[in-house]
């Protein structure tokens, strides 16, 4: 069982590589950290300060980020992963902040195939264009070979994470259209207005608005459990 969870974690590290590829990124620039929280276990463990906060503190003092990306994802929501992964890198922020000093850090908070924001969550909507959702898609069937047959499939979706990510993407494009309204959009006089199909929602924060928000998803955890 363990060589099985060996591979497959190797198996992803290389898909991810091939991922990152894509776009000029090389080994160099791609850390896995294996963070001791993932593992084959159905309840995974909580992350700890030495196990799981440290490496990425580590990393942190190394590449002294000015923007850094992070899930918004509450537990529960899908696999929770992605909410150990915001707990631990929230943690690891915190500490690198306050060892630096440095106030001028932006968090980038997304949410994508688990969970969404509403239009009034977000600080950012960035457009998507059709081209652009099939280079997305193009990419992550030829990436994510072991997840073309998603092992967790949405709810919604009996396919590829990169088919239900368009799907999210047009229905927040959906959902401002009918709020801008048709011709905002299609008279619109930047080009990359006009193609859009499609609507990322991100929200920008500083570390500290981060730690407000992780605890806050935090106490909603723990008022439902």
């Amino acid at each position: 069982m363990k060589e099985v969870q060996i591979l497959k974690g190797a198996c992803r590290e290389f898909e991810a590589e091939c991922v990152w590829g894509y776009i000029g990124w090389q080994l160099p620039n791609i850390s896995h950290l294996r963070l001791g929280f993932y593992t084959a276990d159905i309840f995974a463990p909580e992350p700890t300060q030495q196990r799981d906060v440290v490496p990425v503190l580590k990393l942190l003092r190394e590449v002294q980020p000015d923007v850094v990306s992070v899930a918004l994802d509450p537990e529960a929501s899908g696999p929770d992963t992605h909410y150990k992964v915001l707990q631990a890198v929230t943690a690891a922020l915190q500490q690198y902040s306050e060892e630096t000093s440095r106030q001028d850090i932006t968090v980038w908070g997304y949410r994508n195939v688990w969970f969404r924001f509403e239009p009034h969550e977000v600080s950012s909507i960035i457009p998507v264009s059709l081209q652009t959702i099939s280079t997305l898609n193009h990419m992550f069937l030829n990436s994510f070979e072991s997840q073309r047959d998603a092992e967790f499939p949405a709810y919604e979706i009996q396919g590829p994470f990169c088919a239900m990510s368009q799907r999210v993407q047009v229905q927040q494009y959906d959902m401002i259209e009918t709020c801008l309204g048709y011709e905002w959009f299609h008279n619109h006089p930047s080009p990359l207005i006009r193609a859009a199909r499609g609507l990322v929602f991100l929200r920008e924060m500083t570390v500290q608005e981060l730690l407000a928000e992780s605890r806050a998803l935090r106490q909603q955890t723990e008022n439902l459990s």
